[in-house]
């Protein structure tokens, strides 16, 4: 996320403040800003909305908006059992939601505090009403081929070759079930509201091994908290999905550790990886005793 005083902070704002216009909105408060994109709530004809505008030529983050479109259409076709804004207009940059009520979890990518427990259920059941929705027809998965990507994280370094072996044969036998996922509940995309949980950004929503959203989930919190880490533990179980969930979270553990391997050297990037790196051994041991 860029720092409170780079230039890139202004250059995006005014670029969104433009954009906006031409869809007769003014901007009025910024309120999220990443590498990828810049949100702010302004209104338009005389009512709230929020206008989310994409600041990066990255094809993959092009084509992840164009998906994001995709969602928004299924929710009209098929709507969901949980509360989700509606996509007013968009173009090729600019994207215009409805306003949905709720305080983020947290404005980075990584908690930085533990939550009550009240806070981790209203998040674990927001995660549950997900997986129930199923849209017709069904959402791409993210993953087509998890031995594939095994293959992969094992091939840049990142899975031992015990790593690779357990996860490899743990993944054959879980089947072709999938559950629709969020795909990034972040803190920035949990939205808290009179103790519930709702999520925005759907740009990475799709069908996953259950317990992907566990996964990132744990991930990027459970470090902070405590809390949530055994919410999140308990309510695996409960579901069964213990063998899934294990595939998720070392294929999550990868990815964010290859994000933060190419920040610059800084606190954030060291006190991450570190974290991320006493996950991983968690992780490990965990899978290693679930494989024997």
């Amino acid at each position: 996320m860029p720092e409170p005083d780079d230039p890139r902070r202004a250059e995006d704002s005014a670029a969104l403040s433009a954009a906006a216009a031409q869809h007769k909105v003014t901007v009025l408060q910024l309120l999220h800003q990443t590498d990828k994109s810049i949100v702010a709530a302004g209104r338009r004809d005389g009512r709230p909305v929020i206008a989310k505008l994409l600041t990066t030529d990255d094809p993959y983050w092009t084509d992840r908006r164009t998906h994001e479109v995709t969602v928004y259409r299924a929710f009209e076709s098929t709507p969901p059992p949980f509360p989700v804004p509606q996509l007013i207009a968009h173009d090729d940059r600019l994207a215009l939601y409805t306003v949905i009520p709720g305080v983020r979890l947290g404005d980075e990518r990584h908690l930085t505090a533990d939550v009550p427990a009240g806070v981790a259920a209203a998040i674990l059941d927001a995660l549950d009403a997900v997986r129930s929705w199923t849209p017709r027809p069904p959402l791409a998965e993210p993953i087509p081929s998890y031995p594939t990507r095994i293959d992969a994280e094992h091939a840049a370094g990142l899975l031992t070759d015990a790593d690779h072996d357990r996860l490899q044969r743990l993944q054959a036998v879980l089947g072709p079930a999938r559950w629709t996922s969020h795909g990034d509940p972040i803190p920035s995309n949990l939205l808290l509201h009179d103790g519930t949980c709702s999520m925005i950004d759907w740009e990475l929503c799709g069908r996953f091994l259950p317990g992907y959203d566990h996964a990132v989930l744990h991930t990027v919190t459970a470090a902070a908290s405590p809390t949530l880490a055994a919410a999140i533990d308990a309510r695996v179980a409960t579901l069964g999905i213990t063998d899934a969930y294990l595939v998720n979270l070392g294929i999550v553990l990868c990815r964010e550790i290859r994000i933060h391997r190419t920040l610059p050297s800084g606190p954030v990037r060291e006190q991450r990886l570190a974290a991320l790196d006493h996950l991983c051994r968690q992780w490990r041991h965990r899978l290693q005793s679930q494989t024997g």
